[in-house]
């Protein structure tokens, strides 16, 4: 992501110091880095191409001279000053505001003063657009308004990465206003706008878009014009063009040059190609090196604002289209914003439901509503009905009231007692006011759904094998929430509780999953623990997971109790991956979480909340969530250390990791473990140290293994001598003994019996690798197609090598079943296979892919195949060297490998060539400089002589074990002429004759 973070730091001290001054250049909007932004996973490209495609299908019927409006479209505007203090500069005057909004009605309808400066050459497409911009009459609740808002900031300088934080500050609904904040930006930006949305793109990503962010962002001194007033402005941006610019983007029109280097399009066919953006204000003619001159007078290039001056027909055409069809910009044409309020005479108005919130715990609720009166008489009496899933319980009477205009009160009604359920529609219904109907019933009813959660009794212990039925999932936006997944383990086939941040782009977006009630008695030793796994997506921090403690059933997070607050690289488990993250193994998870929840008030019924904040990055997991109030003995195995699924030692000990879930520190465990289903054996650990939370390592004795597969399971039981509550006590797992042994270089086609084997295995006895018939003969498959245990590994895994420098060559073939995504990892072991400790490649499948296919992948062609370079410098030099190809299933494609390769040194590109061998000059300037490369079948010993042509032999030498090795020759202090080279393979000699010169 390209961000200018590094000069923030100077900025803010030079905007605290000195009056700023502006040199923006090229830099001068931030639409693209914003977009950027909120897509980081969808290119640029991508996202051209689905809005242009909505945009064309909708441009069909507007033809040239462009359809006359049938009236003036009218916008509503609300203008948020976000400043530092009241008197500081920050903090502008309602009449520069007022200023910049005559510049938008005069620039889009074309009577801007300038519009005599466009050009000849511009003035047949020269364009209005009938729009009149109008600062809010007004707002939301429908009260009077300037339309102008004033928040002090919480920062003095904000960043293009702030915009939902400076956005939330104050902000009106974005299908009923269009909502401009002027701040103190501290990037190169003057400012940014939000793109419109595409009808075409309901109910995929697009519908997701925050309408919470929607709108216009422009700096403090870029906005309003000097032709209305001695404002201080920018002199290069003291026309008001920049809002101009910027509402052009929020109306769906492009940068003039494309947002690319060269000609590239803007989709308006009547604005000239320009291959760059304009900088400050030239003279006319300007050569666009595309075939004409630039119209750099175009509100969408960079030039000053006293260069600019045409919006363009074809763009007044996107811009009518957007108005007519995007949906948060037609409603906007229709906004009660942009008229002056009409009061009543008799108008009480709910303003909001103080009681029940959207959670209630089943104990009796005091409901209560705030009302405004909104009318122009005071209100003495009033009738009020409330009804309880379409029943009416109580209907009041209000017969003491004196609320005068504008006034707000809260009234109650009598006590509830509501019963566990997913939710009862609680409903108020203003009846009466004054004695007489009430006379605007627009807001004269308010509803809320009310999650009543069961009482449980502690302790809760939550599994995650399925969406627990008593707990509440909580999705303010409707789209992306939380959902019941397989999660892999220490078992491949777990669940756990995820939510698609990698997908989700509605950034800034809450969502809970809330625990049932419970009361506590025994606060001293009262706890939450859950298991949490997530990897950060590369550059993105906003994502985040904050845990509640909410008395009484409410949902109100200013009333919560935060217990747990993680973000970014403080919340990740696993290294940060730019695939939509999947944990595979307990490695990936933290185990456990454990929060202390003794600082709890106890005289109250509690429920925990688990909030994940959305920051558009990648994906959260948790899963076996635990709260008590007693003390749990809970020793759980995370993993087996050693021996790894494919070794060469015959009596391995088992090396395993034990965590402690408890409550206390743990002295002593029992081991139970057994080999192929024989007796088992039971080992006592004591006198052990393993603190709450805390992880260690463990050796059981060394266990005889039979030569190929073996199956071992090991029991955890009774930590501190009593019987362990939880079900994560038991590993089963397959290694193999394997004691073959080959040297490098070596080659594995898969094609040739003769050929060292590797072995195939997989942990959890699922889906192995398989010998298909291909393109290349026979090469090995991973069928992750029709393979629906997700998570799911297998192994191939080389004999014990003896490395020297070397370098690892493979042929792999894939095709993406979007958007699933298998996984391809080499890992390299130094101690012949007993642990795994190298990682030589970690790469999502489609990497190696070149094409997309919904369809089972099969190669068809050579072409469907990649070479592939790994570099083996970590286990050179290793004698007991293994190599092992991992797939992890992700239910995505068939990943097919063959002609498996290891040469000798680290070179990037080793000398090739057909069978079986090739003597050659490697020097084009050397003709004494010789290099003879093999290519064998098989390994073997290779004998070679060189004599002159005289018959005297320089040299006679034994090959050893020569597969697909280079030797180079230097001949220089031989005589010029004539030499024989004679090799000698598998009995069969052959000879070469080669001139030497100097």
């Amino acid at each position: 992501m390209a961000k200018r973070i590094h000069i923030f730091s100077v900025l803010t001290l030079l905007w605290l110091m000195f009056a700023p001054t502006i040199t923006h250049a090229q830099d001068r909007c931030g639409m693209v880095e914003y977009e950027k932004i909120r897509h980081s996973k969808r290119s640029k490209q991508e996202r051209e191409q689905q809005f242009e495609q909505w945009m064309q299908e909708k441009m069909v019927g507007i033809t040239s001279p462009f359809r006359i409006q049938a009236s003036t479209i009218t916008i509503p505007v609300v203008v948020h000053i976000i400043h530092n203090g009241i008197a500081d500069a920050t903090n502008i005057s309602d009449a520069q505001i007022i200023s910049q909004i005559d510049v938008l009605n005069k620039d889009f309808n074309r009577q801007n003063s300038d519009a005599s400066n466009t050009p000849s050459e511009f003035l047949p497409v020269a364009g209005s657009l009938d729009i009149q911009f109008v600062l809010a009459k007004q707002d939301p609740e429908g009260l009077a308004t300037t339309g102008i808002t004033r928040t002090l900031g919480t920062k003095p300088l904000w960043n293009i990465s702030d915009h939902a934080e400076f956005k939330a500050l104050n902000y009106w609904p974005a299908e009923k206003y269009l909502n401009i904040w002027v701040v103190n930006l501290a990037s190169l930006y003057i400012g940014f706008a939000q793109l419109p949305v595409s009808t075409l793109l309901l109910g995929l990503e697009e519908a997701s878009m925050d309408r919470l962010t929607d709108g216009v962002i422009i700096h403090y001194r870029t906005f309003g014009t000097v032709d209305a007033g001695s404002f201080d402005l920018e002199p290069q941006f003291n026309k008001g063009r920049t809002a101009t610019h910027e509402v052009g983007h929020f109306l769906g029109l492009r940068h003039i040059w494309g947002d690319a280097a060269g000609c590239v399009t803007d989709y308006v066919d009547d604005t000239p190609p320009q291959s760059s953006p304009t900088s400050g204000c030239p003279s006319h003619p300007q050569n666009s090196f595309c075939g004409g001159n630039k119209m750099f007078q175009n509100y969408l290039d960079y030039s000053n604002d006293v260069c600019m001056n045409i919006v363009t027909l074809g763009q007044i055409a996107r811009m009518t289209v957007v108005l007519s069809n995007s949906p948060r910009r037609l409603s906007l044409t229709t906004s009660a914003g942009a008229s002056v309020p009409v009061p009543v005479a008799n108008d009480l108005g709910i303003r909001q439901i103080v009681g029940p919130t959207s959670s209630a715990c089943s104990t009796p609720i005091l409901p209560q509503i705030e009302v405004r009166n909104y009318g122009t008489n005071t209100i003495t009496t009033s009738q009020i009905e409330l009804r309880i899933d379409g029943l009416v319980v109580e209907t009041k009477s209000f017969s003491s009231m004196t609320l005068s205009p504008n006034q707000l009160s809260i009234l109650s009604f009598n006590q509830l007692t509501f019963t566990p359920t997913s939710g009862h529609q609680v409903n108020f219904q203003i009846l009466q006011t004054n004695g007489t109907a009430d006379g605007s019933p627009s807001n004269n009813s308010l509803s809320v759904q009310v999650t009543v959660p069961s009482l449980v009794s502690l302790p809760i212990v939550e599994p995650f094998n399925s969406t627990p039925s008593n707990w509440t999932i909580l999705n303010p936006d409707g789209i992306i929430t939380w959902v019941n997944t397989v999660a892999p383990d220490n078992s491949p086939t777990n669940r756990a509780m995820f939510i698609n941040f990698y997908n989700d782009v509605n950034v800034g977006t809450l969502d809970w999953m809330i625990t049932p009630a419970f009361n506590i008695s025994n606060l001293q030793n009262a706890l939450l623990k859950f298991d949490l796994a997530y990897a950060q997506f590369p550059g993105e921090t906003g994502d985040g997971l904050k845990v509640f403690a909410l008395p009484g059933c409410n949902a109100d997070l200013s009333q919560a109790i935060l217990l747990y607050d993680k973000s970014g690289s403080a919340l990740a488990t696993a290294s940060s991956t730019s695939n939509a993250f999947l944990p595979v193994n307990a490695g990936q998870w933290k185990k456990p979480e454990i929060i202390s929840l003794s600082t709890l008030p106890g005289s109250t019924t509690w429920q925990l909340a688990f909030v994940a904040r959305n920051g558009y990055g990648n994906n959260l997991y948790v899963d076996n969530v635990v709260v008590t109030e007693n003390e749990i003995n809970d020793v759980g195995l995370t993993g087996i250390a050693s021996p790894g699924i494919v070794h060469c030692k015959a009596n391995p000990p088992i090396v395993f990791n034990a965590i402690n879930f408890g409550t206390s520190p743990v002295t002593s465990f029992q081991m139970d473990y057994s080999l192929n289903s024989g007796n088992i054996i039971t080992q006592q650990f004591n006198n052990i140290q393993l603190g709450i939370g805390e992880q260690k390592t463990f050796q059981l004795n060394p266990v005889s293994l039979n030569s190929g597969n073996n199956q071992v399971t090991i029991t955890l039981s009774k930590p501190n001598g009593i019987p362990d509550v939880a079900s994560n006590n038991t590993i089963t797992f397959t290694t193999v003994l394997d004691q073959s042994m080959d040297t490098a270089p070596l080659r594995m086609t898969f094609d040739n019996p003769a050929e060292t084997p590797w072995t195939i295995a997989s942990p959890a006895n699922t889906r192995i690798w398989e010998s298909v018939t291909t393109t290349k003969e026979q090469s090995l498959a991973y069928r992750a197609y029709t393979n629906p245990q997700v998570g799911t590994e297998s192994w191939l895994v080389s004999p014990t090598i003896n490395l020297s420098s070397a370098s690892l060559f493979f042929d792999v073939s894939y095709a993406q079943n979007i958007p699933a995504d298998d996984r391809l990892r080499i890992l390299g072991s130094d101690d012949c296979g007993l642990t795994y400790k190298t990682l030589l490649l970690d790469r999502a499948a489609s990497t190696f892919g070149k094409l997309n296919s919904p369809a089972e992948w099969f190669p068809g062609t050579n072409d469907d195949w990649k070479r592939e370079y790994v570099s083996l410098d970590q286990l050179a030099g290793n004698q007991n060297a293994r190599i092992a190809f991992v797939v992890l299933n992700n239910n995505g494609n068939n990943l097919f490998i063959d002609n498996i390769e290891v040469f000798l040194g680290d070179n990037t590109n080793p000398p090739v060539t057909p069978l079986p061998y090739q003597l050659y000059y490697p020097n084009q300037n050397s003709n004494s400089d010789l290099a003879l490369t093999f290519n064998l079948l098989k390994k073997q010993d290779v004998r070679l002589q060189i004599f002159s042509i005289n018959g005297q032999i320089i040299l006679d030498n034994l090959l050893p074990e020569t597969l697909n090795q280079t030797y180079y020759f230097d001949l220089s202090i031989q005589p010029s002429g004539l030499y024989l080279f004679r090799v000698y393979i598998n009995n069969q000699v052959t000879s070469k004759k080669v001139f030497v010169s100097h």
